[in-house]
């Protein structure tokens, strides 16, 4: 059983989230708790151990092998899921990217290195046309990573993001040149499959970046292919002649010594004139314009050429095969870091590992011995236990709904409702200032939790969500930071013998409205509610 995701797999996951969560009145509906329940009752069979965060990757990759072959039944080839749209149009934009970097840094290099036997090409044209741009684009990139780390600005990534909106703008261009080929069913399904891959994009955003990033150093790594490959055949073909030329007074030893500097990464390997050109063979080559080339030496204009080889090979694709090695590293980790904590998830596994009961009328019979090692039986409740402990969290509640010694029943209450373990009590005044704070102070002195910790806020649902209390949301939300999990656990009026009451069907709807605006995919809904007065 593996937690290794890809973005296909992010991809189809929030494809089948969308599908199920849709609505409550859908869900009961359609069965799917019932599979959700099933699913989860064999995973535990032979559950691997681990701690929370990797138990939840497992659970929620097996959820979704489950739920792809369940997609898939009945048809051998199955119906094309968003993550197969997402793999195969960046497989064509990659390689589309790969060719057209490949041709351009050939034909650039082509184009410079024309000689028609009269004027030598210029070395220093060569380097600021083939390699200086390189170097002040690793350098931008690599300043402002820089800066972004130590905060003074946000990290650049250097034109990462126009190029990633680029990349995500040309994945549809093919579906655009197909799609009259393509029934009604399939359309509509790629189309639906694109904006999913926006929506994951947005949500998975530190993972999204990597693939890009990837593809502009494999373009960055075929571009210099591409000017090395034209470099050795026109060396292999053609008589070519370099020379060196400007209009500042520049004298032989002033070039040498720039030379050297560029040829540091590598003279410590090659001596010259193979490292770069020796001071005589660059006096050699120097171009006057009023006298041409024909009274300069042969091996002095053909001394040059090793050197932009080793300029376009140190500068150009080398740091660029360091950068792939590097983003394919850092996209693994993106990948292993992610703990799903966003509310589709969070509601999932809670579907997931609370128990089920059918209540459907048949003969009695004894329990087999699968159904008893299952916890299972039909016509009654399944016992299987959780898998870890109820998700930690710090829950947030307005001094006039419960004092202190009210504790335990609030406790109970979310254990019950939602399986939330309260690890911090928080009193909230309903101060922007104050509640962020001590907000912030409980999450700090529980940061030993295995699991990331969740917020929740109970809130009387009977109070509408005007526009200062969303704002006090908003504001405890950025004091808990970008991924963290929120829920807001509404409660009705107090009744006779219960201190928290479900909400009305009204008031919860108004309140989902109300949270789906902030269109943030870590924030829920929930209900509080069932205790009894003991």
């Amino acid at each position: 059983m593996t937690d290794n995701w890809k973005i296909r797999d992010l991809i189809d996951l929030e494809y089948f989230l969308g599908q199920k969560y849709t609505g409550r009145a859908d869900e009961e509906a359609s069965g799917g708790a019932d599979f959700d329940r099933s699913v989860y009752l064999s995973y535990t069979k032979d559950k691997p151990a681990g701690d929370p965060i990797s138990q939840r990757r497992r659970l929620l990759r097996y959820w979704l092998e489950q739920r792809r072959a369940q997609e898939r039944t009945g048809d051998a080839d199955g119906p094309l899921l968003p993550g197969d749209v997402f793999t195969d149009t960046m497989r064509i934009v990659k390689l589309l990217i790969s060719a057209g970097a490949f041709l351009f840094g050939a034909g650039l290099a082509w184009s410079l290195l024309s000689y028609t036997g009269r004027e030598a090409v210029n070395v220093f044209t060569c380097i600021w046309v083939l390699v200086v741009p390189q170097v002040l684009l690793l350098l931008f990139l690599l300043g402002s990573v820089a800066l972004g780390k130590v905060g003074i600005v946000a990290s650049l990534k250097g034109f990462y993001p126009v190029f990633g909106a680029m990349i995500y703008t040309l994945m549809q261009k093919p579906f655009r040149f197909a799609k009259k080929r393509m029934n009604a069913d399939t359309a509509n399904r790629i189309s639906g499959a694109y904006a999913l891959m926006e929506k994951t994009r947005r949500l998975y955003a530190p993972v999204f970046f990597w693939p890009v990033f990837l593809t502009g150093q494999i373009a960055g790594i075929l571009f210099n292919t591409g000017i090395l490959c034209a470099l050795l055949i026109k060396v292999a073909i053609t008589d070519l002649a370099f020379g060196w030329q400007t209009t500042l007074q520049i004298a032989p030893e002033t070039v040498l010594r720039l030379v050297e500097i560029a040829a540091l990464p590598w003279s410590w390997l090659l001596d010259p004139p193979v490292s770069h050109p020796t001071l005589a063979q660059i006096a050699g080559s120097q171009m006057i314009l009023k006298e041409g080339i024909f009274h300069l030496a042969t091996g002095d204009l053909v001394a040059w050429w090793p050197f932009i080889l080793l300029c376009v090979s140190f500068y150009g694709l080398l740091p660029r095969l360091l950068l792939a090695g590097a983003g394919g590293v850092m996209k693994r980790r993106a990948l292993s870091s992610l703990d799903f904590t966003q509310a589709a998830c969070d509601r999932l596994v809670m579907r997931m590992q609370s128990p089920r009961l059918n209540t459907s009328s048949e003969p009695y019979r004894p329990k087999t011995t699968e159904e008893k090692e299952a916890g299972t039986f039909a016509g009654g409740m399944d016992t299987a236990t959780h898998p870890s402990d109820p998700l930690a969290a710090v829950v947030l509640v307005p001094e006039e709904i419960i004092d202190p010694s009210m504790r335990a029943r609030l406790d109970n209450a979310l254990i019950d409702s939602m399986g939330i373990r309260p690890a911090a009590l928080v009193f909230s005044k309903m101060d922007l200032r104050a509640d962020s704070a001590a907000l912030r102070q409980a999450l700090s002195e529980k940061q030993d939790e295995k699991d990331p910790l969740r917020i929740v806020i109970v809130q009387e649902a009977w109070q509408p969500p005007i526009k200062e209390i969303m704002s006090w949301i908003n504001s405890l939300r950025s004091a808990a930071g970008g991924t963290a999990g929120m829920i807001i656990a509404l409660t009705g009026k107090p009744g006779k013998d219960s201190l928290f009451s479900p909400p009305s069907a009204l008031d919860q709807k108004t309140w989902e409205q109300a949270v789906e605006r902030l269109n943030d995919p870590y924030v829920r809904i929930e209900s509080l509610g069932g205790d009894k007065q003991k």
